[in-house]
């Protein structure tokens, strides 16, 4: 069944809830209407008391449903969303904490409406906190698809802040104009619906970017990228088999891909070029050149992984080894840190039959190892 998805952000004026409503779904003077089959909104806890007493409690959503014979809209306490904390809901976005949360929820939100492909989302971000629809529109752009569209509402200026006004009525429904006795038809109002255009980034992101898993919030996410943005410093601790970047959290790495970053890390320390890659032309006369070649690295790789005490000695580094645990710690690296921060980790080279490097600086890299009774930087 197709479901069409209104998400709005809200603070303390909750007719910005029909008046988009409005807008999309009843404007005689719209000829394509966009009904939603569900309402969803993002609000604090103040924000919540005056849907539930202004839209719910005193009818007002229920009369604009009839007012324009519409049904079939869910829109209940169960699809008003309150930023929390701790459990607790928030009474107002105040700190850089709070705003931060309301960023997790909103990116929460909107990629959780946006992985059915049989639904359509409209958001808007006429309402609440500024900070609240930044990030609506921020999150849209991330996780947004071609059939998802974005607005602001604005109404006619003298109603903006009029007294009980919802939406322009079918009928003559009289409002007090703000700071005055002047009092105002609501059936002459006008509500008019920006279109914002957005830049679409979800097909951009590859699958292991962690603004496309569960487990990462936004915040997370955003520190990630900007600590890719920022000088980079390597810790690499071979007892516990862990790195840490940026003096960050300790990161496991399974042992076969730390040993390839241990060994990187070592000719970066050392000066050296890299490593050359081998070939996998093990053929004909140049078998025994190549097959030397995959000795040395061989040798060398296994230098590193065995003082990683794992005791497995049927390792051959030739070309499938080599590419196989490079992309492993790739894909490890990419879970961890995302994908812009792993990109200044990971093993790279400068064009086809160069060798591959660590792109990171010696004097930035620390290799600690215990089993040694050392601690090794350049």
């Amino acid at each position: 069944m197709q479901k069409n998805i209104l998400f709005l952000v809200t603070g303390m004026t909750p007719q910005i809830v029909t008046e988009t409503l409005y807008a999309l779904a009843a404007d005689p003077e719209v000829s394509e209407k966009w009904v939603p089959t569900e309402i969803h909104v993002l609000t604090t806890a103040k924000g919540k008391i005056q849907i539930r007493s202004r839209l719910f409690n005193d009818g007002i959503f229920a009369q604009f449903l009839k007012d324009f014979q519409l049904s079939n809209i869910q829109f209940d306490d169960s699809t008003v969303h309150v930023i929390t904390h701790q459990g607790e809901e928030l009474e107002d976005l105040k700190t850089l904490e709070d705003n931060e949360l309301a960023a997790n929820e909103t990116c929460r939100l909107i990629k959780l409406f946006t992985e059915d492909d049989d639904s359509t989302l409209h958001v808007s971000i006429a309402g609440g906190r500024k900070t609240m629809g930044f990030y609506a529109g921020y999150a849209l752009s991330l996780y947004g698809r071609a059939q998802d569209s974005m607005s602001h509402v604005l109404v006619s200026e003298e109603f903006e802040f009029a007294t009980n006004f919802y939406y322009p009525t079918p009928y003559e429904y009289f409002v007090s104009k703000h700071n005055s006795q002047e009092r105002l038809n609501a059936q002459y109002a006008k509500v008019f619906l920006a279109n914002i255009p957005f830049v679409r980034l979800r097909h951009t992101l590859p699958d292991t970017h962690p603004l496309k898993m569960e487990s990462y919030q936004f915040s997370d996410v955003v520190e990630q990228i900007n600590q890719a943005n920022q000088k980079l410093s390597l810790e690499i601790d071979t007892t516990h088999q862990y790195i840490r970047v940026n003096g960050g959290d300790s990161i496991d790495i399974p042992a076969r891909e730390m040993a390839m970053l241990i060994w990187f890390a070592d000719y970066k320390c050392k000066g050296l070029a890299g490593i050359k890659a081998p070939t996998g032309k093990a053929k004909g006369e140049n078998s025994l050149a190549e097959i030397q070649i995959i000795d040395e690295l061989t040798a060398e790789y296994l230098s590193h992984y065995d003082e990683l005490k794992v005791g497995d000695t049927s390792i051959e580094v030739n070309k499938e080894f080599f590419e196989s645990t490079k992309s492993k710690l790739k894909k490890h690296l990419e879970k961890k840190l995302g994908v812009e921060l792993a990109a200044r980790i990971v093993p790279k080279q400068n064009g086809r039959s160069m060798p591959f490097y660590l792109p990171i600086e010696k004097e930035d890299i620390v290799i600690k190892n215990n089993f040694k009774d050392r601690a090794i930087s350049f």
